[in-house]
């Protein structure tokens, strides 16, 4: 993901094209990060489909977790209707499958 496709989704496009409907979750993660190989992702779509997942290598993509606050991966962020609602640092798909169930209410 850039933070072109971010800035979409927080409805801050530089083409004004409007956020996306509905809830997206924003995993920021790396391939050297053995905490990150611990999040299913596959898992983790299947058991919210409805929720849009997407993510942020911060190796290929260095701004956006800076633009978000993220100090440490694996780093979820919940955007809902084109506003950030929380972000949690977790590596377990129960603990992250609670927290966007709680916060997207």
């Amino acid at each position: 993901m850039t933070q072109e496709e971010f800035e979409v989704i927080i409805g801050k496009s530089e083409e004004g094209l409007p956020a996306p409907a509905g809830v997206t979750v924003v995993y920021f993660t790396a391939t050297w990060c053995g905490a990150c190989r611990s999040i299913k992702t596959d898992a983790l779509e299947a058991a919210m489909p409805s929720v849009t997942w997407l993510k942020c290598d911060v190796d290929q993509n260095n701004y956006t977790p800076g633009f978000c606050g993220v100090r440490a991966i694996p780093t979820f962020v919940v955007v809902k209707d084109g506003k950030i609602l929380g972000t949690l640092q977790a590596n377990q798909n129960e603990k992250v499958l609670a927290w966007v169930t709680e916060i997207t209410g």
